[in-house]
């Protein structure tokens, strides 16, 4: 039987505050796991710590792992480690060291999203998206409407200029969301800007 199935029965781990912390952390980006043993958590992540004593962490991915909730695998080997020794050392060897990052990264899998989600009910229709690359925004959302007004919103930026006609107007389908949620159809914007 499929965990989404075992969710939907309530036969999973349960999921309380300290969990979903885990959950609902890793939702739209996954995490290096030396930022959750890092004392500056909080900057980092911009949120509340999950509380957990040191002793406590691996064990707590350990049994996310074993509900089938998240996936710990290395950035650049993709070795996954699941059980509570293997994450105990993922954890000795990453680093959060500004602008080195490395080592192993957590983050959810599908069945692990199902629970954010039947915790969260999200509106996917709401949920955008805006990334930035040289001299170019791209904007993500489920609905057109949410497109259209990040779009009127991002381009009214006045340290970055529209560049007129620039626009470029896709539907997707399929679309994928988050590294976890793939959504029958998306809008998307692209757009070149100037100083």
């Amino acid at each position: 039987m499929r965990a989404s199935s075992l969710l939907r029965q309530g036969l999973v781990m349960r999921i309380d505050r300290r969990s979903f912390w885990f959950l609902d952390a890793v939702v739209e980006l996954r995490e290096n796991l030396a930022v959750l043993r890092s004392p500056d958590i909080e900057v980092i992540l911009n949120r509340r710590t999950h509380g957990l004593e040191a002793r406590e962490l691996a064990p707590m991915l350990a049994s996310l792992c074993e509900a089938g909730l998240i996936r710990v695998k290395h950035s650049e080997t993709d070795a996954l480690v699941r059980t509570l020794p293997e994450i105990e050392s993922a954890l000795a060897v990453s680093s959060c060291k500004p602008g080195r990052y490395s080592g192993f990264w957590y983050g959810l899998t599908p069945e692990g999203g199902a629970a954010w989600e039947s915790l969260t009910r999200p509106d996917w229709n709401r949920y955008s998206t805006s990334s930035r690359r040289r001299r170019e925004v791209c904007i993500q959302a489920g609905s057109r409407e949410v497109a259209e007004a990040e779009f009127a919103w991002q381009s009214m930026e006045p340290s970055q200029v529209l560049v007129p006609g620039s626009e470029v107007w896709t539907v997707m389908r399929p679309w994928p969301a988050t590294y976890w949620k793939t959504l029958p159809m998306g809008f998307q914007v692209r757009y070149r800007w100037a100083r």
